[in-house]
């Protein structure tokens, strides 16, 4: 999970990575080996990356 909050952060447009509804700033992306979805938002104008949820399978 750390690697992965890592990695969201130096590139918050991951590969693999989908948008959630109609706001390109929600992410998605799926937990490597199965274990999960995690979601997160893209804050550009303070360009932050925050974590918002974690569903482990």
């Amino acid at each position: 999970m750390a690697a992965l909050t890592v990695a969201i952060c130096e590139d918050p447009w991951l590969a693999g990575s989908d948008q959630v509804g109609a706001d390109p700033d929600w992410r998605e992306i799926l937990i490597p080996k199965g274990y999960g979805i995690a979601e997160y938002r893209i804050d550009r104008k303070n360009q932050q990356v925050v974590l918002t949820r974690v569903v482990l399978f």
